[in-house]
């Protein structure tokens, strides 16, 4: 963008009342291999300070109060580099990596705290997570934050029995996120980062859903009701419900009333998907976010969506809890379903747009 056409973008958001003052300057930027390589130095420094401080107290650290401690006191630490110097290569990259170790050091004292409570250090972990991404001011520690925070919430949803609904919780909650982005402008950094790691949580437990998702949680004494295929397809009914939520609230930001044709095929796709969810639990909320990430004009979104879609797919379809027959004959179905509703969608939208030109 040029410099004019930057003067008269702050001019127009100044006006709507959305940004106060003079523009400010850009910030002349170093290079990025040299911010590659301050990036790198920062993790090398980074892990020396620790190493050499874990040699000195090492059996202080068997300590689960001492280690909660340490790993306050280094968090704390990063927030202080983030807030002194929050666009510099070097101190953002060594904040990074001190305030990772102190959440690992957290979560070693919680574990111990708990015992065999996966469940309550799992919560624990959770509302950690939620406090350093509102306390830590850096983009990708943010990420970071709500993409764990969110995953270990799953991870004590599959505890109590629930992990069939949790691709739809956290479907759910990168919906409300994103969905808001234009509505806080003023917020746009932070939604977008706790929005991102919302999606990453998201792809990963759409990716794992089914045979994956139940191993895992079985393995670390989830409950067997995740076995019970009965509430797998629950859990796939509220994926579904969540995707004709997205399309519904997309539609109502667009304007687009209801008794519109369109409008109406758009729910009518959806709806379909969420049939093939109650068999195939991962298809929604993979669907969920390429939708929003091709509205909302995030091509990174709608990528992690095709990313999600392509990896659930190819879990679903080597999964031994049916046969191929019967998961071939679900996706044939459902994909000849879609590509019937969008030809009838592309002949009668270009019908009425003849009839509006004549």
């Amino acid at each position: 963008m040029s410099a004019t056409s930057s003067e008269v973008l702050w001019a127009r958001l100044r006006d709507a009342s959305l940004v106060d003052g003079e523009m400010p300057q850009a910030a002349a930027r170093s290079p990025w291999f040299v911010r590659v390589m301050l990036g790198v130095a920062g993790w090398i420094g980074a892990l020396f300070l620790l190493a050499a401080m874990a040699f000195a107290i090492f059996e202080a650290l068997d300590k689960a109060a001492f280690a909660f401690g340490l790993g306050v006191v280094l968090c704390a630490g990063a927030v202080a580099l983030f807030r002194a110097n929050p666009e510099g290569d070097f101190t953002g990259q060594f904040g990074l990596a001190v305030s990772m170790a102190g959440q690992a050091l957290m979560v070693y004292a919680l574990s111990r705290w708990f015992g065999h409570s996966f469940r309550g250090a799992a919560l624990a972990i959770a509302l950690q997570q939620a406090l350093l991404f509102v306390l830590v001011p850096n983009f990708v520690h943010r990420v970071w934050a709500s993409w764990t925070g969110a995953y270990a919430a799953t991870f004590a949803m599959g505890q109590t029995g629930l992990g069939a609904f949790a691709p739809a919780a956290v479907t759910l909650a990168f919906l409300w996120v994103w969905l808001a982005e234009f509505d806080h402008p003023r917020r746009g950094a932070l939604l977008r980062a706790g929005g991102y790691g919302l999606t990453l949580a998201a792809v990963q437990t759409a990716v794992l859903q089914g045979a994956l998702w139940t191993a895992w949680l079985g393995g670390m004494g989830g409950r067997r009701l995740l076995a019970d295929g009965t509430l797998i397809s629950f859990g796939g009914l509220a994926a579904g419900l969540v995707l004709i939520w997205a399309v519904y609230r997309l539609l109502r930001r667009e304007g687009i009333a209801l008794s519109a044709p369109h409008a109406r095929f758009a729910l009518a796709g959806a709806g379909v998907i969420a049939l093939v969810s109650l068999k195939a639990p991962g298809v929604g909320p993979a669907v969920a976010i390429l939708v929003t990430g091709y509205a909302n004009g995030n091509r990174v979104l709608a990528g992690l969506g095709v990313l999600a879609l392509l990896g659930y797919l190819s879990h679903y379809y080597y999964a031994l809890d049916a046969t191929l027959l019967q998961k071939s004959a679900l996706l044939a179905a459902a994909g000849v379903t879609l590509l019937l509703a969008r030809l009838a969608l592309r002949r009668w939208w270009t019908a009425e747009k003849e009839v509006r030109h004549a």
